[in-house]
């Protein structure tokens, strides 16, 4: 699917092509919620379309068996269920890319170019970011690697630098509620906020409008400020979060303090008060990180509640905490 944050870097790519230099590895990345893996498809399809049509013609032999997910030509290469354990990886490892190494190297079936999708290529671990560099240095006939990446920073600077690099960026705030507003039935305001709570991204904002979560959201935020006014206790607010989900509690949070933060800073709060809001944000990024393991959310959730309601900042939060 094209969205409109995607003209930038698809006007990137088809200047390439219509050079005929397109490079043996692309790197698609920026936040996520704006579709890198949607466009990194596009862009896969169009380079193994027979007519080279933008976005691949949809009717040609290899966009049809591209449609029906069985390319020859083609690999997608992301997490694998792990044989011994019954569960999804949640890394790329070293006998997967050795594998995609192996069909890069065989004769294509039909056209003249092979391609494979690497995602989320920074969750390689090292051995397969070295395998895949060797690739990266000496390429394979002409085959083209996209690797998509939520953050780049995490791939290995060997390999970034053997990449050519389209960048996508959040649409600004306007141009992104102006797009929710014409996919969706919401309203201005819902728009915003689940803009708010996603940080900026359009997709995941869409997301948040079809179900509980933006009042959940909202729910959050107001707990928030009634916790720092006072008017609730912090097991009261625990309470009535354990139902939210934890994943998006730890960022909503997260975000409250980067809000406030910014806020303080704008009215000049001092150092320690902005050093514990500092503090208790990246404590609730590195939650967020625990979600998936084995440790009480119920506990962690209410330590930092805990330490939200006993912040050493007497500034307003912003209009979105609606805290006096």
């Amino acid at each position: 699917m094209m969205y409109p944050w995607h003209k930038e870097p698809r006007g990137m790519f088809e200047a390439y092509l219509g050079e005929d230099r397109v490079p043996h590895a692309l790197l698609l990345h920026g936040p996520s919620g704006l579709g890198k893996l949607d466009l990194a498809r596009s862009i896969a399809r169009e380079l193994l379309c027979l007519e080279q049509a933008s976005g691949g013609c949809g009717e040609c032999r290899s966009c049809t068996v591209f449609a029906g997910g069985a390319h020859p030509d083609f690999r997608y290469i992301t997490f694998e269920i792990n044989s011994k354990t019954g569960k999804l990886r949640d890394v790329i490892i070293v006998p997967q890319i050795r594998a995609l190494i192996e069909t890069l190297y065989k004769t294509t079936t039909i056209g003249d170019r092979k391609v494979a999708i690497v995602y989320p290529a920074e969750r390689m671990n090292h051995s397969a970011a070295n395998a895949l560099l060797k690739t990266l240095e000496e390429p394979a006939g002409n085959t083209v690697l996209i690797l998509v990446a939520h953050d780049a920073g995490r791939l290995p600077a060997t390999v970034r630098s053997r990449c050519q690099r389209l960048m996508l960026r959040l649409p600004s705030r306007p141009e992104a509620i102006e797009w929710l507003s014409q996919v969706s039935d919401a309203s201005e305001n819902d728009a915003d906020d689940a803009l708010t709570a996603a940080a900026g991204s359009p997709l995941d904002a869409l997301a948040m409008l079809d179900g509980d979560a933006l009042e959940n959201y909202r729910g959050t935020v107001k707990l928030l400020a009634m916790l720092r006014r006072g008017v609730t206790s912090d097991g009261k607010a625990l309470a009535a979060m354990s139902d939210f989900d934890d994943e998006s509690v730890w960022t909503w949070l997260s975000l409250c303090c980067a809000r406030l933060l910014r806020n303080a800073l704008e009215r000049g709060a001092s150092g320690a008060q902005l050093q514990a809001l500092a503090d208790l944000q990246r404590q609730a990024d590195r939650n967020r990180m625990l979600t998936a393991t084995t440790v009480r959310q119920d506990f962690l959730l209410r330590d930092w509640l805990i330490q939200w309601k006993d912040l050493p900042v007497t500034l307003p939060l912003d209009q979105n905490t609606q805290e006096a």
